[in-house]
């Protein structure tokens, strides 16, 4: 009987809750989408840095990670290389020779870090040539071939096929210097990325650091990010000399965005149930002071005050229970539609290319998350429902009925 009432009640004001149903479903599809776009902003971010700058795993020397010097060589190169060859998670790997160097050209010079690859591994490991925007991939047979960046290429005011000079310490700390020809430039959608890393062929770059066919740096790129922790441990059993660190770790920074993008969300969803529980809360309570007369007849022919307590709050759950899954079905299907078709935002591109953001976003939502809004909404509404709820108990039923 309280259910049929309550219900019929929600409806003899149908304008006042058709508002309070739109006001809900809405400030669920805000919540719920800004939640999606920002998690795929940084899904988008954190998929790019592992399939295309970190990777999963980096191993080097732990001395290199303080003092960043071509002298320290991971010694157990070929252990490593054995257990990641037959691990069946690992899906690429590429031994890098890396070092710092002054790029030159005749009107201008710059520091970055220079990457000594393998054409072949750091095809699969980093997807290196799609990065290419200009001239070609390294050739295997040719010599001092160098990749630089759109931004780099800029800045040194040289082009294909021009001659850069490279200068820098070898393993013996011996000043190097050697000349280079630009075959290719490539861009990414990190500008910080493409401003500090070039990339010259392994077998160029080996004797001119005398390192021996050893390298400083290995990434490994794997299948399943959930074997990663496992792996991690795995490899750092073999030589305690050697630092296993995974992608939150190489970048600290990234770590910060995605733990401030949780307490963020958290404070915009918190923002948008106070504003519904405020709705909710205004109107419930003119609903209540609209019916006092007929609440006082109510207790006056014996309607207590625990089915007055359920009446008003099947009302306001009734409420939810129509605006909140109609929003949730929203959000949903606009970030269906939008996760497909992806939101260009071109006036921002080269602000989120500096932070190493794409300037198109795919929202996506987990399930869990979805679940949890939900949740939220029904906790909001069931604490919104209290305050009206109290000023009807309060009510003195003779009072009430004279109340014109």
């Amino acid at each position: 009987m309280l259910l049929k009432i309550a219900w019929r009640n929600i409806w003899r004001n149908k304008t006042r809750s058709l508002i309070v149903i739109v006001a809900i479903m809405l400030g669920l599809w805000a919540g719920v989408f800004l939640t999606g776009f920002s998690w795929g902003m940084y899904d988008a971010r954190i998929k790019s840095l592992i399939a295309k700058e970190s990777s999963h795993l980096q191993l080097h020397n732990a001395k290199f990670r303080e003092e960043y010097m071509a002298k320290y060589v991971i010694e157990k190169q070929a252990k490593f290389e054995q257990i990641l060859n037959e691990n069946p998670n690992v899906k690429a790997f590429s031994a890098r020779l890396v070092t710092n160097v002054m790029l030159a050209s005749a009107r201008s010079s710059l520091g970055l870090s220079l990457s000594g690859v393998d054409t072949t591994a750091e095809r699969r490991t980093t997807g290196l040539p799609d990065k290419i925007v200009e001239g070609r991939y390294f050739q295997k047979s040719g010599r001092n071939q160098i990749l630089i960046s759109r931004k780099t290429a800029d800045k040194l005011k040289v082009g294909l096929h021009k001659k850069v000079v490279l200068t820098f310490q070898d393993a013996h700390k011996d000043l190097v210097s050697s000349s280079f020809r630009v075959v290719g430039i490539f861009h990414s959608e990190n500008a910080a990325y493409d401003e500090t890393h070039a990339f010259v062929q392994k077998k160029d770059l080996d004797p001119l650091l005398k390192t021996q066919g050893k390298v400083q740096e290995i990434a490994v790129l794997l299948k399943d990010d959930r074997q990663m922790a496992a792996l991690q441990t795995e490899l750092k059993t073999v030589d305690p000399n050697v630092k296993v660190e995974n992608w939150r770790e190489l970048d600290p920074l990234m770590e910060y965005a995605i733990d401030s993008f949780d307490t963020s969300m958290q404070v915009i969803i918190g923002i948008i149930m106070l504003a519904l529980a405020f709705g909710i809360v205004n109107t419930m309570l003119m609903s209540v002071l609209d019916r006092v007369k007929e609440i006082g007849m109510l207790m006056a022919i014996g309607l207590n005050k625990t089915k007055l307590f359920l009446m008003i709050m099947l009302e306001t759950m009734f409420l939810s229970l129509i605006g909140a899954p109609l929003g949730m079905l929203l959000a949903w299907l606009t970030i269906v539609v939008t996760g497909k078709t992806g939101i260009v935002l071109h006036s921002m591109k080269s602000g989120l290319e500096m932070m190493g953001f794409s300037n198109t976003v795919y929202p996506s939502l987990l399930p869990d998350q979805f679940v949890k809004i939900g949740i939220t909404v029904f906790v909001i509404t069931f604490i919104s429902a209290i305050f009206p709820i109290i000023k009807a108990l309060r009510l003195d039923p003779a009072k009430a009925i004279r109340k014109i």
